[in-house]
């Protein structure tokens, strides 16, 4: 109650948009309150959180009913790169970004307030990246560590996965792998995602209104969970499924998690980490093969990590061709000089064992050989 009466005297309003958010909402404070040791920064960062969205919606809800044109906006054929997380939608999310003919959801536009100024035309400074760079240098700043697991992912112009729109029904995985708030994770994995997947396109055609362009291009490894969902919202939705070796991927998102919560919470319980995440990802690949099986061809292709690290530009190419579109000029020499000046080891680096962990091989390699047949990954 006293969040959403926060919000309401902070904007003015009181509509917000239905009250579907609540159930996730409910999930999330009471993962906060059962799952990790709620210390002051901890709970200041979540109201903080859950007062941004809240606010968001209150701005959203009444800049629709003023300019109900918004929701006319198409948004035809947009591409969706999945898969597990650590297995190089990051860095294929960036360089197709890198096409003048794309749009992109960037970090500050999903990071804080969500309507666009009015005022905002294309290529004007907006007051909001100075303020998310300003708080992502802070971060790193703080735990260096962390920019060699996410640095490609935390800048402030750079690419933000789409889950940043979802989470305004408090559908969003970050926040349990970046704090170990392990039960609201299973409650997004189990989750209806529809009325989320709503809110991330009225928001879509909300940021196209005012910055229009000729194709969204959005990453998150959580739609491996609601894939179903998704292409009942985007039936004419891309889809680009990345692929890797599970366990390395179990590995480096399992020190992920370790890390960042380490950062967040002051504590952290790896073996509970490594009970818990392989499980969670499991079942959204489990989801996300059956729902693979029936996308055209023409509308799905499939990279593996092992290319997208010897030959990024490579894939870049390969995606372009699979999905049949042009790949303008200023595009290759954009992600050409991108990838000159832009090596791995500039984010730093990020390096463990399963060993380090105490993550069996054996059992993880069993459990994710629905996975690695499928898609034909040696092991």
């Amino acid at each position: 109650d006293e969040l959403h009466q926060q919000a309401t005297l902070s904007i003015g309003a009181s509509d917000f948009g239905g009250s579907t958010y609540l159930a996730g909402l409910q999930a999330l404070l009471g993962s906060l309150h059962s799952d990790i040791e709620l210390n002051p920064g901890v709970a200041g960062y979540f109201k903080q959180t859950i007062g941004q969205i809240l606010q968001n919606r209150l701005e959203v809800t009444r800049l629709l009913k003023e300019n109900p044109e918004v929701l006319e906006e198409k948004i035809q054929a947009p591409i969706f790169i999945t898969g597990l997380p650590r297995s190089g939608t990051s860095i294929l999310h960036t360089l197709l970004a890198l096409d003048p003919y794309s749009r992109f959801l960037r970090n500050f536009e999903s990071s804080g307030p969500i309507c666009p100024l009015p005022e905002l035309l294309p290529g004007t400074p907006d007051p909001r990246y100075q303020a998310t760079h300003d708080a992502l240098e802070g971060l790193f700043a703080m735990a260096p560590e962390l920019r060699g697991i996410n640095g490609i992912n935390f800048m402030a112009g750079g690419t933000a996965e789409c889950q940043n729109l979802m989470a305004h029904e408090f559908v969003h995985i970050g926040w349990s792998c970046g704090s170990s708030l392990f039960s609201h994770g299973n409650w997004v994995g189990d989750c209806d995602m529809t009325l989320a997947y709503q809110w991330h396109k009225r928001l879509l055609q909300l940021l196209q209104w005012k910055l229009p362009n000729d194709h969204w291009v959005l990453k998150a490894p959580m739609h491996l969970f609601g894939l179903t969902q998704l292409l009942d919202v985007y039936p004419d939705a891309r889809i680009i499924f990345t692929h890797r070796d599970p366990l390395e991927a179990m590995v480096s998102g399992i020190s992920m998690v370790a890390s960042w919560t380490k950062f967040t919470t002051g504590e952290v319980n790896i073996p509970a980490i490594v009970k818990w995440y392989p499980a969670l990802w499991a079942k959204g690949l489990e989801r996300a093969l059956d729902v693979k099986a029936r996308i055209p061809q023409h509308h799905l292709t499939e990279i593996h990590h092992q290319d997208l690290s010897k030959d990024p530009f490579g894939v870049a190419e390969q995606v372009y061709k699979e999905l049949r579109m042009p790949m303008h000029p200023v595009a290759q020499k954009r992600m050409k000089v991108w990838l000159k000046n832009n090596p791995r080891s500039k984010f730093g680096s990020h390096a463990c064992s399963a060993d380090d962990l105490s993550i069996s091989a054996e059992r993880e390699k069993e459990r994710y050989r629905f996975y690695t047949d499928a898609v034909a990954i040696n092991v």
